[in-house]
This record gives C-alpha cells, sequence and structure tokens, in this order.
C-alpha cells in the first residue's frame, strides 16, 4: 500500500511539474528599423533620405518571419526606387546619389528656385494578436512641383503562413461593404459639422466609390485608406475610414482575427 502511495506521489509530481513548466514559446517582435542621409548642394538645398521600417523578428515559424519581412523589404526597395538585387545598404547608397543628382541639376537650371528634395518612409505597428499583424507605412516624397506626394500603404499579414490576408478572408460580401464604405466615406469629411455629399468629394468617376486599395485589420473591426487622388482631388486629401466590428456585423467575423 505504501509502495502504491508512492507512485501515485510520483505521479501527482510529475503532472503538476509538466503543467508548471514555462512556455517556450518565442514572442514575435516587431523592430523598427531606421536609416537616414542627407546630402547638400548648398546649406539650404538637399536631398534627404529617412525610412523606418519593420523588421520582425522571434516566433516560432521562421518560415513565416522571413515570409512577412520579404514583402515589407519589397515596398522599402520600391519606395526609394531601388534594385532589389543589390543589399539594402548600397540600393539606399544609389538612391541618395540619384536624389543628390536632380537636386543638383534643378539648382544650376534655377538657383534661385533651390529646394530641397526629400524621401520618407515612417512605419507603424498598427495591431498584432497570434493571428495577424497589421503594419502601416506611409511615404512621403518632394521632387520640386506645387506640392510634395504622400499616401499609405496598409498590409494585414496572416500569422499562419505569412501571406498577405485578403479582404475576402475578413469580410464576406464585399457588395454590401461598399455601401458602408461609401457612408464611411463622407461621414468622414462631415465630422466637423459640414454637410458634404459624395459628389461634392470625389471625381464624377468614382461614384459609385470603388472599393480602396488600402486596408487591415485593427483592434476596432477594419481599417480602410484611399489615398490623394486614388478617388478624390489632392485638396480632399487621404481619407482614413473604421468600420468597427460592430458596423461589419454579420459580415466579417471579429473571432478569426484577435485571440
Amino acid at each position: 500500500m505504501r509502495y502504491f502511495f508512492s507512485l501515485l506521489l510520483l505521479a501527482s509530481s510529475f503532472f503538476w511539474a509538466c503543467n508548471n513548466t514555462p512556455s517556450t514559446t518565442t514572442p514575435l517582435v516587431v523592430t523598427m528599423t531606421e536609416a537616414k542621409a542627407k546630402k547638400c548642394v548648398v546649406d539650404t538645398v538637399c536631398a534627404q533620405i529617412e525610412l523606418a521600417y519593420p523588421v520582425l523578428s522571434g516566433g516560432d515559424k521562421p518560415a513565416v518571419v522571413q515570409s512577412i519581412n520579404d514583402t515589407i523589404m519589397a515596398f522599402v526597395y520600391m519606395v526609394i526606387g531601388g534594385d532589389q538585387k543589390m543589399p539594402l545598404p548600397q540600393a539606399f547608397d544609389s538612391a541618395i546619389a540619384n536624389l543628390y543628382l536632380m537636386v543638383q541639376d534643378q539648382y544650376a537650371a534655377t538657383p534661385e528656385m533651390g529646394m530641397s528634395f526629400a524621401n520618407e518612409l515612417t512605419s507603424k505597428n498598427l495591431f498584432q494578436s497570434k493571428k495577424a499583424l497589421s503594419i502601416e507605412m506611409s511615404n512621403y516624397s518632394f521632387t520640386g512641383g506645387a506640392h510634395g506626394n504622400y499616401g499609405s500603404a496598409l498590409f494585414s499579414f496572416s500569422l499562419a503562413d505569412g501571406k498577405l490576408v485578403e479582404l475576402t478572408d475578413i469580410v464576406k460580401d464585399t457588395v454590401a461593404l461598399q455601401a458602408l464604405i461609401q457612408k464611411g466615406f463622407v461621414d468622414t469629411h462631415n465630422k466637423n459639422g459640414d454637410h458634404y455629399t459624395l459628389e461634392d468629394l470625389v471625381f464624377p468617376e468614382s461614384i459609385p466609390l470603388p472599393l480602396p486599395m488600402q486596408w487591415c485589420v485593427v483592434k476596432e473591426g477594419v481599417r480602410f485608406v484611399y489615398n490623394p487622388y486614388e478617388v478624390a482631388p489632392y485638396a480632399v486629401g487621404q481619407t482614413d475610414i473604421i468600420l468597427t466590428w460592430e458596423q461589419l456585423g454579420v459580415l466579417a467575423d471579429r473571432n478569426k482575427w484577435m485571440d
């Protein structure tokens, strides 16, 4: 009998030890990496590039991390106009050299109108759960003209396979979604008591409003962005719309993306 209880005690100790062993899961970490360069023709006429982009590390699926990092880096190369066959530092050096030549040429042609040229990339980790990761990468560039250009790219990645999440993976009925976005577009521009109609805001050919090219999962629901000139004049600016899980209702399954 004493032997039986000894075995029972040993088994019980083993059970509790197993259940109290710290998890070996490595957290997925998103780190912002920066690169900056500035080269001037004269003190006030310069070429400047500033990059801030996310790099993932950790996690228990190296292939997923690599796939997401590859997608992010492809966008960084696109922003600077770099050759993806080059290592990023070399592509970055080539980009600042090319931008400097552009500044140099415009200053030589019209020194009285000398202006600095810039290319800037900023990034934010918008949402992270065990199922998905959403990143915003915003670019501003000025290379002469009446104004600079800017816009945001939104990415939602599945942490199961590292692939970009399709809008149809989130929202079941994009036709019904279109009506919600159209209302959201107008409501966003009427927050200060204005009374704009859709016709006041967008190009005639953009009615009915097409689905935006940029969207991602966020904690509140799904965020959508229309960049300048996408459906409306530059003066309208970038339009950000968040449709909450409550607003989306049966069109979207919140539990599919939340922990």
